[in-house]
């Protein structure tokens, strides 16, 4: 089949105010319902017979109802439900339950395929991935958007590298690309993986899937000769496809350890003998120490404050360590920070990302929840040691398969160039940046964020400096505010209609009073941002802006229209925008917490206009 080009694509209201977010969400209006008929879960549950769980997480927004039980939900008086508040669409096209059997259905799916592809003036055959191919229904929209989207952009290249860089697809006219070698799907896979090469190296909550990236730099023929930015990079993710691609990157991050992350995974060595030397000295040293500090005792004989005391070791005690710590991880944990501080840049910075990827196993972090908090018991027989070398290991495995299939694309090390601090801050010369690729805290809570990885920050403190309990006040989307007044916000006010209007609404509560003035204060930095950005861009550059909607009580906040906006008035103009629910890691996934809050994403391309 041919897919049009959807670049004309625009959501129904980007010219004008959302409704409430009661008129958009199952769940909000299943309330409503439940409320007015005077009708319990429970009563409900048996009238649809089923279980009274499942009504409970369609009111969580969870979870949706089959097609069937949204049919029986109307014939009992509720208003016309849509296939896209059911699970009509999400299901898998791949069928069986076996290995086999799926790997069957996926075969006889892919032989039925018949995408074809207008490349330089000639229809081509191309076969898209296996999750693309087999994956939900209601994810072929933006699939293909992001498949045809690339096309234009690549026509610059030879028709070799225009193969290679494809993002989303396995082969165009039966020759594999890049990305499929370094990602190496299962022809069942039904959703993307996001963690392939480097990507995977550390998780990350608030992360945009790598595929999009890849996307948007083939839209953009970005070359050896444009200047990437990422003003809000995160864990890396644009500077990790930059350098495959070999495209010259600069990106801004303000937090330290993400700062480190985004330098470890986007500067790997080309060649992967130093880390391979590394591992077996860090294996040796760390037997050595453990062994003399122990002096011939069991661990059980030993403290928390004995680790603590420790000659070499420079975690500083913290509240409640003893229940996020056995003695045995802490004194592991102290032992490796101790031999990775003896290293020197990269490899310091390597080791250390290596142990804030394994917190989760080594440390009593619930795995269940998204900020830091330990459960009950803490987690026993933890081997520190074995879980390095281990994910060491998979490190190097990484690079060498990211040197490996992309041999004729990647960049050198010296092509990327990161900046710790606020993008407010930085110096990124005037018209230096030909194209920025970006998604910024989604308002307010972005220090939330950090508090996932707060056992990294507690026991590297010497290391990283920071405290994410404590106020950030560069910091972008932070919910920590200082003396903030509604004076303050006349600017964007002048520049946005839609601010305007939206926050003319009076707050009663004093809690959500307080989380007005947090995202009145997120969009006026996006109004110092914009002319940030309008300054660096080349004239005709563009930006791609990944942004979210966020709930504000029963209201949800019309963040990209009040963005289009304040940037159209710095002379950055939108191009076109595409809605559409990200998910990073399962392309098909429901995520209960990022439901609840989001309830829209678009990825908006902007163009800075002539002149």
């Amino acid at each position: 089949m041919y897919f049009q080009l959807f670049l004309n694509y625009r959501h129904p209201n980007l010219n004008g105010p959302r409704g409430n977010m009661s008129e958009l969400n199952f769940s909000k209006r299943l309330e409503s319902f439940l409320d007015s008929e005077k009708v319990g879960i429970e009563e409900l549950a048996n009238r649809l017979s089923i279980a009274p769980d499942i009504v409970i997480r369609w009111l969580k927004n969870t979870a949706s109802p089959t097609r069937d039980l949204a049919d029986k939900l109307e014939s009992f008086g509720m208003a016309k439900i849509q296939d896209s508040d059911t699970n009509h669409g999400e299901i898998a096209r791949v069928s069986g339950t076996s290995v086999k059997e799926k790997r069957l259905s996926a075969e006889s799916i892919k032989s039925k395929s018949d995408y074809r592809f207008l490349f330089n003036g000639k229809m081509t055959p191309v076969m898209p991935m296996p999750y693309v191919r087999n994956g939900p229904p209601n994810q072929n929209h933006f699939q293909n958007y992001l498949i045809e989207l690339q096309i234009n952009g690549l026509e610059k290249f030879e028709d070799a590298l225009q193969i290679k860089r494809m993002a989303l697809v396995e082969s165009v006219n039966h020759t594999e690309t890049c990305i499929f070698k370094l990602e190496n799907p299962k022809i069942y896979s039904v959703s993307w993986n996001s963690n392939y090469g480097t990507h995977g190296w550390h998780r990350y909550v608030g992360r945009f899937p790598p595929h999009l990236v890849r996307a948007l730099l083939n839209y953009f023929g970005a070359d050896k000769n444009s200047t990437v930015l990422d003003p809000f990079l995160g864990s890396g993710t644009t500077a990790v496809e930059c350098r495959l691609l070999g495209i010259p990157f600069q990106g801004v991050e303000i937090c330290p350890l993400s700062y480190m992350m985004s330098n470890v995974k986007s500067k790997f060595p080309e060649k992967t003998n130093q880390l391979h030397e590394l591992r077996d000295r860090i294996c040796d040293d760390f037997t050595s120490i453990w062994l003399d500090f122990l002096d011939g005792k069991s661990i059980g004989e030993f403290s928390h404050a004995d680790i603590i005391d420790r000659k070499e070791n420079t975690i500083e005690q913290f509240a409640n360590i003893e229940r996020w710590f056995t003695v045995e991880a802490l004194l592991g944990t102290s032992i490796f920070i101790e031999l990775a501080l003896k290293e020197k840049e990269y490899l310091q910075d390597f080791l250390l990302i290596a142990l804030s990827s394994k917190m989760r196993s080594i440390g009593n972090v619930n795995v269940d929840t998204v900020r830091a908090q330990y459960s009950k018991t803490p987690r026993q027989n933890v081997d520190v040691k074995k879980l390095m070398i281990s994910q060491i290991n998979k490190m190097i495995k990484s690079i060498d398969k990211c040197n490996q299939t992309h041999n004729e694309l990647i960049g050198s090390e010296e092509t990327i160039s990161i900046q710790e601090g606020s993008i407010l801050d930085a110096n990124i010369p005037k018209s230096s940046i030909n194209f920025v690729i970006t998604s910024p805290p989604y308002g307010v809570e972005s220090l939330s964020y950090l508090r996932t990885h707060l056992l990294s920050y507690r026991t590297m403190s010497k290391k990283l400096k920071h405290d994410p309990y404590k106020s950030r006040e560069k910091t972008i989307g932070s919910e920590y505010l200082g003396n903030t007044t509604l004076q303050e916000f006349t600017k964007v006010e002048s520049l946005s209609p839609t601010f305007t209007e939206f926050y003319s609404v009076e707050e009663t509560d004093s809690k959500m009073r307080q989380r007005r003035l947090n995202m009145m204060q997120f969009f006026e930095d996006m109004r110092l941002f914009s002319i940030k950005m309008a300054n660096s861009l080349v004239s005709g550059g563009k930006m791609a802006f990944i942004i979210g909607n966020k709930a504000h009580g029963d209201r949800l906040i019309p963040s990209d229209i009040i963005i289009k906006e304040i940037f159209e008035s710095c002379g950055l103009v939108l191009e076109e925008s595409f809605q559409h629910k990200l998910k990073t890691n399962n392309s098909n996934s429901q995520v209960p917490w990022q439901s609840r809050i989001i309830d829209q994403e678009f990825i908006m391309i902007f163009t800075k206009r002539s002149g």
